[in-house]
């Protein structure tokens, strides 16, 4: 034992401790590790949503991730990500949440992943120096009780941990509130066929209720048979209440010389609510045939997602020419992103009150001018503590003129009584459009390089950067927005600029030709920044001095009789409960120009991520602008593009060589001078050193 003691003491034992402490540092690593994210938006860490969310999980939730071996270099990091991010979530979830990794090389795995209804990629792959393609599986699944969800093709990292939460908590709330239904309580699903559309000549009509019985089953068996099927045959004479009623597919057809009618859909439905599902007769090269029964089943299940998991509502605004959100050219992407998450409720505030279950109303782009009562709505909303995002336009097309020249449109202000209303609070939009000489250019092959000042690119510095709505996003396109001006003078309001334009930027107030050929930036003096969105917060104060005064019409036989008037009894002078009001500058930012089917873009997450505010989900938006791909350099002039990229392709390089000579030749003088003091024999460095002596 003393001759161990005394090995242990003596430097021996050195290097054998050594490897024995580390050792000992991987065993603790194993179950005690701490990993530090340095990127600026956080992009490798979860947000406190996904950790609550995991954390709190009352049934056991499997991901099972089905990835290809070998894959091509492009695809092992966004691999290596979602392997990153799933230890992530496993690494603070409890004991019902687990992770596997399939074994792609193994036939039954395969055959597993068809079934999930997983399909392959085809992935661009170099190799040998040629070009080919590979099919390979990236994609996984989520299971939580009876629901399943599908991933597939995951081709990016952005907005990854965005999906995933998102898709657990959608099945959590499906799986409760369908374990909730009681007893006699059961989910319809309705399939409506007219027998007279039989001989027609339509494709897949006779396998119709076949295919549809058969998917019913199996989402039934799925569902612990919590659902019921109905098949309903309506006569002509029913079709025009039952399309009225549902919305579902009305067919209109010849027979015998008289005009008959004929109805086609299926549809889910559970006490008042109900979603219509896409089977309908469409039009093909082969003629009519029936569309949507193969993808029956995914939207049975969607369907009923929606349907019971009672998502928040948002009112949007109608009955004054607003964008309509069920046009593809103009604001369906804006109501399909919307309804992943919130179900959209459209009101006429002429005819009708908001409903009690919304949180927040959305005014886009209205034409005609809201009266005195639909404002007083709006008003004691934000008075009992709602939030109202407004998109609105300072300018609009003159239908009545056009500039001479091409065509090119005219534009005139828009009035509206939203602006009074707004200015109440303090928030006052210009009739104008924000031009800035920082903006897209297109560059085509007829025109060439074309600088669209009415496209301002927003950059990083030009973005909040603590607010949630915009903090993680790297620049932002904003197309023809107006100005907005605040009054920062109530004590009880928070006035917040998410964006603003740069310093090079002037006002087009309608005045001249709108086109990239005759605009031309305005002298310099009269360049400045620009607020092209807003956010105010706080308890605010009614724009309206006493209650509206509801003005019925006046009888038709007596229209110049006095009208009677009475004052409601709610009014509220003085919010109780704080409310958030958005002003966007541009209506236009919630269209298809915009905003992508998919939410990529950073303008489509600005728009996203401000609804996500509004209804307070601020650890969402956070979570969807975590990507690195939108986290761009700042964007500098062309000319300083230019330098920069001379100055790396020649003068970086030769400063590289020039240190290298520098540092070599400190090195040699250092070299010779240590010979010198501590070797004076050493006859080469004397020899070298004598001949340099003699030839000065």
């Amino acid at each position: 034992m003393k001759k161990i003691i005394e090995w242990f003491k003596s430097s021996k034992s050195d290097f054998a401790l050594f490897i024995l402490l580390l050792i000992l540092l991987n065993v603790a690593g194993i179950n005690a590790y701490k990993r530090f994210d340095c990127t600026q938006p956080k992009s490798y860490s979860l947000s406190k949503a996904s950790k609550n969310i995991v954390k709190n999980l009352s049934a056991p939730l499997s991901i099972r991730v089905f990835f290809d071996k070998n894959l091509p270099s492009q695809c092992q990091t966004i691999e290596q990500y979602v392997k990153d991010l799933l230890d992530e979530y496993k690494g603070v979830a409890n004991r019902n949440f687990s992770v596997s990794y399939m074994d792609m090389s193994k036939p039954k795995n395969v055959e597993l992943a068809e079934n999930l209804g997983l399909n392959q990629v085809q992935i661009q792959e170099v190799k040998n120096n040629e070009v080919g393609f590979k099919q390979v599986y990236m994609g996984l699944v989520i299971s939580y009780a009876d629901e399943v969800e599908v991933i597939d093709s995951i081709e990016t990292t952005d907005g990854f941990e965005y999906l995933i939460t998102s898709k657990i908590s959608k099945m959590i709330s499906t799986a409760d509130a369908l374990a909730g239904l009681s007893g006699d309580e059961k989910i319809k699903v309705t399939l409506y066929l007219s027998d007279s559309l039989n001989g027609l000549g339509i494709q897949g009509l006779e396998q119709t209720e076949t295919a549809v019985k058969t998917v019913f089953d199996n989402v039934n068996k799925a569902k612990q048979n919590r659902l019921v099927y109905n098949v309903v045959r309506p006569d002509s004479f029913q079709v025009d209440d039952i399309v009225a009623h549902y919305g579902i597919q009305g067919v209109s057809f010849d027979k015998g010389g008289k005009t008959e009618k004929a109805a086609i859909g299926v549809v889910l439905e559970t006490g008042d609510d109900f979603v219509i599902l896409p089977v309908y007769i469409t039009r093909s090269i082969f003629g009519n045939v029936i569309a949507g029964l193969d993808v029956l089943e995914n939207s049975i299940n969607e369907g009923i997602q929606n349907l019971v998991s009672k998502p928040d509502q948002i009112g949007y605004i109608a009955g004054h020419n607003e964008h309509d959100i069920n046009r593809e050219e103009d604001c369906l992407y804006f109501n399909q992103l919307l309804s992943q998450r919130y179900k959209i409720v459209q009101i006429d505030l002429l005819n009708d009150d908001i409903p009690a279950g919304i949180t927040t109303l959305i005014v886009n782009g209205p034409e005609f001018p809201y009266n005195e009562e639909e404002l007083y709505k709006i008003d004691q909303f934000i008075m009992r503590g709602g939030n109202v995002m407004f998109f609105l336009d300072g300018l609009v097309q003159n239908p009545n003129k056009q500039n001479f020249m091409d065509g090119q449109p005219s534009f005139v202000a828009k009035e509206n009584t939203i602006d009074g209303l707004l200015q109440k609070y303090g928030i006052t939009l210009g009739h104008n459009f924000v031009l800035d000489k920082q903006c897209y250019v297109s560059n085509t092959r007829e025109s060439g390089k074309t600088e669209m000042y009415w496209v301002p690119t927003l950059q990083k510095n030009q973005l909040n950067q603590k607010n949630p709505i915009t903090k993680n996003l790297g620049y932002v396109y904003v197309l023809a927005a107006s100005s907005i001006d605040v009054n920062t003078d109530n004590p009880d309001l928070t006035y917040t600029v998410l964006a603003k334009s740069s310093d090079k930027s002037w006002l087009y107030d309608g005045d001249g030709i709108f086109s990239s050929e005759f605009l031309r930036p305005a002298d310099e003096s009269n360049m400045k920044s620009e607020n092209l969105f807003v956010l105010v917060e706080g308890k605010f104060t009614s724009a309206f001095d006493k209650a509206v005064v509801s003005k019925p019409e006046a009888a038709a036989e007596n229209e110049e009789a006095v009208v009677q008037t009475f004052e409601t009894s709610n009014y509220i002078s003085k919010a109780q409960v704080p409310g958030k009001i958005f002003v966007s500058g541009s209506s236009e930012c919630t269209t298809a120009q915009l905003i992508d089917p998919g939410a990529t873009n950073p303008a489509a997450m600005l728009i996203l991520n401000a609804v996500d505010y509004m209804n307070g989900n601020e650890d969402l938006c956070l979570m969807r602008s975590k990507g690195l791909s939108i986290s761009t350099f700042e964007r500098k002039s062309p000319g300083l593009v230019q330098f920069m990229r001379l100055f790396n392709m020649f003068i970086l390089p030769l400063l590289a060589g020039l240190s290298g000579f520098i540092v070599w030749n400190l090195r040699r003088k250092r070299k010779i001078r240590i010979n010198k003091k501590y070797n004076p024999d050493d006859s080469r460095t004397i020899v070298k050193e004598s001949k340099k002596r003699s030839e000065m």
